[in-house]
C-alpha cells in the first residue's frame, strides 16, 4: 500500500512536470527537487517494509520453536544391528538441545575369541571355524559353556554349579539369542559390559576371571573400521548421522533415503541423502541405524512453553 501511494505521487509529479510547458525555471527546479525527495522517501519506506517483513519471519520462527519443544529427558532404544551387534541409540535433551549418541556392542562370539598361548590352550578353549574361544565365561554371575552346534555355530549355554548343562525350560541355551530377545535384555547386556559383568574363565570354577573391559563397543574403538585413505571409517560415519539427527530429527520415511555422488570435505564418494539434504554418511547400514534412532525419537516427550 505504501509503495503504491509513493509511486502514485511520483508518477503524478512526472505527469505534472511533463504538462507544465509554461512554468518558470524556478518552479521546474522546485518540482524536480520534490520528485527526488519523494523517490528517496519511497526507497526508505520500501527498506522499512523489507525489514519489518524479515523481523516478522524471525519472530514467527522463534514463536513456532517455543510453542512445542522436547522437555529435558533421556531415552534409549536397542536393536540387533549390522548383522551381529547390539545397537544402542541414546538421546539426551537439556534446555531443548538434543544430543544423539549411537553405539554398538560386540556380541560374545567376538569378545570371547582368544589366541592360543600359555594361558589359553586346547584344554580351556573351543575351536570353531578355525578360531579359538574361551570354553567358560561368566555373564551377570552365571557361568556359560561354549558349544558348537551341528551347523558349526558357536553358542554359550548356561551350566549349573557342577559344570553340567542346565536343561530347564527357562534356562538359557543360547546366550546371544537371549541377549537380543528384547529391549530389556539388550539394555542389560550394555549394563553388564559397562559394569564388568562379562568375564572370561580360564577354567570352570576360576576364582580370578578376566574382566572384559576394553573394546566391548565400537564407539571410540580405534580397531574397528578406522578411517583411512578416502574412506570415512565407522566413527566418522556415525558422527555424520548423529549431526543430521540432532539438526533435522528422525521424522522421515525410509523411502526418503537415496544415495548421491557428492564431494564433502574434499572427499568424493557416494553419500546418503535424506529428501534434499546430504547426510554426510557413506556406510551401507545407514538406514538400519536411522530406524533405530527413530525408535528413540519416538519415546521423546514434548512440552508447550
Amino acid at each position: 500500500m505504501i509503495r503504491k501511494l509513493v509511486l502514485g505521487l511520483v508518477l503524478g509529479l512526472v505527469f505534472t512536470l511533463s504538462g507544465c510547458s509554461s512554468v518558470s525555471q524556478e518552479e521546474f527546479d522546485a518540482l524536480n527537487t520534490q520528485k527526488t525527495e519523494l523517490e528517496s522517501q519511497k526507497a526508505v519506506l520500501e527498506g522499512e517494509v523489507d525489514t519489518l517483513t524479515s523481523e516478522k519471519t524471525t519472530l514467527q520462527s522463534e514463536l513456532d520453536a517455543k510453542m512445542v519443544s522436547y522437555s529435558d529427558q533421556s531415552v534409549a532404544s536397542y536393536g540387533y544391528t549390522h548383522g551381529g551387534y547390539v545397537g544402542q541409540v541414546t538421546i539426551v535433551v537439556v534446555d531443548g538441545v538434543v544430543d544423539v549418541e549411537i553405539n554398538e556392542a560386540f556380541m560374545p562370539h567376538t569378545l570371547t575369541e582368544v589366541a592360543l598361548s600359555t594361558d589359553w590352550t586346547e584344554s580351556n578353549t573351543l575351536s570353531v571355524g578355525g578360531k579359538s574361544y574361551a570354553m567358560y565365561i561368566m555373564y551377570n554371575g552365571d557361568v556359560f559353556k561354549a558349544l558348537e552346534t551341528e551347523a558349526g555355530l558357536l553358542v554359550y549355554s548356561v551350566v549349573d554349579e557342577t559344570g553340567a548343562l542346565k536343561t530347564g525350560r527357562r534356562d538359557i541355551k543360547n546366550l546371544e539369542m537371549n541377549i537380543i530377545k528384547n529391549d530389556a535384555t539388550m539394555e542389560a547386556y550394555y549394563e553388564a559390559l559397562n559394569d564388568g559383568e562379562f568375564k572370561l574363565l580360564k577354567s570352570f570354577g576360576d576364582t580370578s576371571p578376566i574382566v572384559v573391559s576394553e573394546n566391548q563397543f565400537k564407539e571410540g574403538n580405534p580397531n574397528y573400521w578406522p578411517a583411512g585413505g578416502d574412506k570415512l571409517g565407522w566413527q566418522a560415519n556415525i558422527d555424520a548421522l548423529e549431526a543430521f539427527l540432532e539438526e533435522y530429527g528422525a521424522a522421515y520415511d525410509s523411502l526418503s533415503f537415496t544415495q548421491v555422488t557428492a564431494t564433502i570435505g574434499g572427499v568424493e564418494d557416494t553419500y546418503w541423502q535424506v529428501v534434499d539434504t546430504v547426510a554426510g554418511a557413506t556406510n551401507s547400514d545407514f538406514p538400519d541405524y536411522f530406524q533405530l534412532a527413530q525408535a528413540a525419537f519416538g519415546q521423546l516427550k514434548t512440552e508447550v512453553k
